[in-house]
């Protein structure tokens, strides 16, 4: 099974710790239990979907995901679809599939791949360590404060205030404190894994030729783009293909002559590329880019493939016009973190497709328009009694994370962040 659905976190970023390798002992994960408020039932799962939020309705390898955890991603997708107005789970998507089996299928398969982190940390010892802890301690942190502002609060004078905003949040996600801890030691045991697998300390760690095997590169470019011509009546009359071949070739020409092209080649970039952003400023610097396989157009990828280090490419024909590209070393840190997450992705896959998936009978038989429903009722109590409290007028209630789109290709790994937002490179760009 190759997970296609894109990943989401829950609202606490976490970092990649460049200490938590293999070899660290693994510690007990702790977490604090901070009291309910009136409006937050002692099982959201029970109230909204009629089980215990631990009744297993998944296993892993053997491992059991509860209840709570496979229906906060379900909700999570939801969500995200709900805010074009697609609220009926029972809506039939074709071939006899409904809206909400769409979303339970991409659930299963989120809710695996975070269980087999769990699975294969342990199995490999690369489990929860006292860095994890003090990281996701700091975040957490973090957090609070930010809740703090948003709400108008005093984070030292009105603590259990921010406290309470912050079991709101983690119930209006449709999760017990246990469960959002648990979700969250998700990316930490990725990164742990990632790191201690291919690292630079890790037991595939990186060299030259291993970066070559992975498809791993590093390159430059100028970029001309085809700029199309129209007539008055808006037909496309050139593609503005031969114009932007034959200034890319000009260029070529004078790197090709030059006693130290490496230096023109800065130079002719900044002044000519279009790979630029809304300031003009060249995207990637004038370190340019390190990549794996798709990750750019295949143009630009097989052309940086072709060259040897430091070579210089006749000019390359993509979708956005010619690429003059020079390729450079990728045997250094942005490098060796490119490796990893491409070894990483690659074991991933791996993991996914032998990983024995069973699902319970309890979970065949949910009525999970009736779940959705329930939680949104849920939510409406939690929004009117926070802003019940006195909160400020300005400020919203809680929002529950919808799925993040991740760019240039799609992460497998857990995310390390719930904002909703896009960081698409602009379309001259080689990315993907």
């Amino acid at each position: 099974m190759k997970l296609t659905t894109r990943m989401l976190g829950v609202a606490l970023s976490a970092a990649v710790l460049g200490s938590a390798l293999a070899g660290c002992g693994s510690t007990a994960a702790t977490f604090t239990e901070l009291p309910l408020p009136s409006e937050v039932p002692e099982d959201i799962i029970m109230q909204t979907a009629g089980i215990a939020r631990d009744t297993p309705l998944l296993t892993v390898d053997g491992a059991e995901v509860p209840a709570e955890e496979l229906l906060y991603w379900l909700s999570s997708y939801a969500d995200q679809y709900a805010a074009w107005g697609m609220t009926d789970l029972t809506m039939d998507m074709g071939d006899g599939q409904t809206l909400g089996q769409y979303y339970l299928d991409s659930a299963v398969e989120t809710a695996t791949l975070y269980q087999l982190m769990e699975n294969k940390a342990e199995e490999l010892k690369m489990g929860w360590t006292k860095e994890n802890q003090d990281s996701y301690d700091e975040q957490l942190q973090t957090m609070k404060e930010s809740l703090a502002q948003q709400a108008g609060l005093d984070p030292e004078t009105q603590s259990d205030r921010v406290d309470t905003e912050l079991v709101r949040l983690i119930s209006y996600m449709g999760l017990s404190q246990e469960g959002f801890f648990h979700i969250n030691q998700a990316s930490f045991l990725y990164n742990n894994l990632m790191e201690g697998l291919y690292g630079t300390e890790g037991t595939d760690a990186p060299d030259a030729d291993k970066l070559n095997e992975a498809g791993v590169f590093h390159a430059k470019h100028i970029l001309i783009k085809a700029e199309p011509v129209t007539d008055a009546d808006g037909n496309v009359t050139d593609d503005g293909m031969a114009a932007a071949q034959a200034q890319a070739q000009a260029l070529y020409d004078q790197l090709l002559a030059a006693e130290d092209p490496m230096t023109l080649f800065d130079q002719l970039m900044t002044e000519n590329t279009d790979d630029v952003d809304s300031s003009g400023n060249v995207n990637g610097g004038t370190e340019g880019y390190t990549f794996g396989p798709g990750e750019m157009v295949d143009e630009f990828y097989e052309g940086t493939k072709a060259l040897a280090e430091g070579e210089i490419s006749q000019p390359i024909q993509s979708q956005y016009g010619y690429h003059i590209i020079l390729r450079l070393s990728a045997d250094n840190e942005a490098g060796y973190d490119k490796y990893a997450q491409v070894k990483m992705q690659d074991q991933i896959d791996q993991w996914m497709d032998e990983a024995q998936v069973e699902r319970s009978e309890t979970l065949e038989s949910l009525d999970l328009q009736a779940f959705y429903d329930g939680l949104t009722t849920l939510r409406s109590d939690i929004s009117a009694a926070s802003q019940a409290d006195s909160a400020p007028a300005e400020t919203t209630a809680p929002e529950t994370t919808a799925p993040v789109e991740s760019t240039p290709a799609e992460s497998q790994a857990p995310a390390e962040t719930t904002a909703p937002t896009e960081t698409a490179a602009p379309s001259e760009t080689p990315a993907a």
